[in-house]
């Protein structure tokens, strides 16, 4: 591990040879304490280390399809208000309370507000993944408790 930190601050001292484009005593002085600086912050202030790195890496591509899905359930759920809406039928609020089976607070906070933000639901409270949520009609509370987002969300908690 200590080898691929070392790397890492070498790495840094090229990055910053390259982007000096001359070598001179102080700019080779200068660098060596910067890159040093930075690498020391990353390592003990910050906690960094190369496999943390590696995960939100591998973590990116689901990331990009959960925003993709959200969007398209978001449109789905637009579509549906708006013919409720035309439909002349009086809605009629429902509470819904479900367990969401996430493990990790930044996971329930991104439910939450994806449940907000799809149009007709409404995260009302959520403790420690016992969520509560105001739905338009009884329609939108079926299946609340089984969210494609809430499938992600666990695969994404999997990785990291």
């Amino acid at each position: 591990m200590e080898r691929r930190l070392n790397a890492i601050y070498l790495l840094f001292l090229i990055v910053w040879f390259i982007f000096n484009g001359r070598i001179t005593f102080q700019i080779c002085l200068f660098g060596v304490l910067a890159c040093a600086g930075v690498w020391l912050l990353l390592k003990y202030l910050l906690h960094w280390n190369i496999k943390k790195e590696l995960r939100l890496y591998k973590l990116l591509p689901h990331v990009i399809y959960y925003g993709l899905v959200l969007l398209w359930e978001i449109v789905k759920a637009n579509v549906s208000v708006i013919k409720l809406i035309f439909s002349g039928r009086k809605p009629e609020g429902v509470l819904v309370t479900f367990e969401s089976g996430l493990r990790s607070p930044i996971a329930n906070a991104a439910l939450a507000n994806s449940i907000t933000l799809t149009p007709g639901t409404i995260t009302v409270s959520e403790e420690n993944g016992l969520f509560t949520v105001h739905c338009l009609c009884e329609d939108y509370a079926e299946g609340i408790d089984d969210l494609v987002f809430a499938r992600l969300l666990k695969r994404m908690e999997g990785i990291l």
